[in-house]
């Protein structure tokens, strides 16, 4: 009878330990179920906060390219119109092409007290007439400043934006005889499929004149 008891006595023990086992197992089985679940959603989570970021980064590196973009259309109107100032068919051919580049067929051009033209090709006549008593020219042009950027979307309809800018352009005659005019336009620019970004109007404002005399010293 003692061997049976015993012998009972571990198969109760056995079935004890296996219930056990299998539960723990169970409880395993669920916890590394649960711990799986939380791990994916915190890796869709995580995905999710990375693409957020790298949409905002592509943003952020498209605004800075259209900015950098729209502010050589003016420091290319710099250029071209100190072509034309040279006079020479060549040179004022030169500074028609880049004018052409940088503003819309119909852009409305116009300067302080001179009418607004349509169009680049007539402001190079305003242009030529305006420098034609002077031997050298140059255009000063700074702290750009761009507001209302909106981009274009991915079919390439859209995109505009307003830009102002200082100048300071100094001219001088044959006499040494130095003016000094100092304004700041304003441009509305935007988006177009055959140039990307071009000046769809221009006109600049004075701020002040100056009158001086080439390489004469203070007293």
């Amino acid at each position: 009878m003692a061997d049976s008891h015993v012998g009972g006595s571990r198969r109760r023990w056995l079935g004890v330990m296996t219930g056990a086992l299998a539960s723990l197992g169970g409880l395993v089985a669920m916890r590394a179920h649960s711990a799986g679940a939380g791990a994916k959603a915190k890796s869709g989570t995580d995905q999710a906060g990375h693409d957020a970021r790298h949409r905002a980064f592509h943003r952020v590196m498209q605004e800075t390219a259209a900015r950098q973009q729209i502010m050589a259309l003016r420091n290319a109107y710099g250029v071209a119109t100190d072509l034309i100032g040279k006079k020479t068919p060549s040179e004022i051919e030169a500074g028609r092409a880049i004018y052409r580049r940088i503003f819309t067929p119909d852009a409305s051009i116009g300067a302080a007290t001179v009418e607004s033209v349509t169009g680049p090709d007539a402001w190079v006549d305003i242009v030529k007439n305006a420098l034609a008593t002077y031997t050298r020219t140059q255009h000063l042009i700074g702290t750009q400043y761009i507001t209302g950027l909106t981009l274009p979307d991915d079919a390439g309809a859209g995109g505009s934006a307003h830009m102002s800018s200082y100048l300071q352009a100094w001219h001088s005659d044959a006499k040494d005889e130095l003016w000094l005019f100092m304004g700041t336009y304003e441009d509305d620019v935007v988006w177009t499929a055959e140039h990307g970004w071009q000046i769809r109007s221009m006109i600049l404002h004075l701020t002040a004149t100056d009158y001086r005399r080439l390489g004469q010293r203070p007293a």
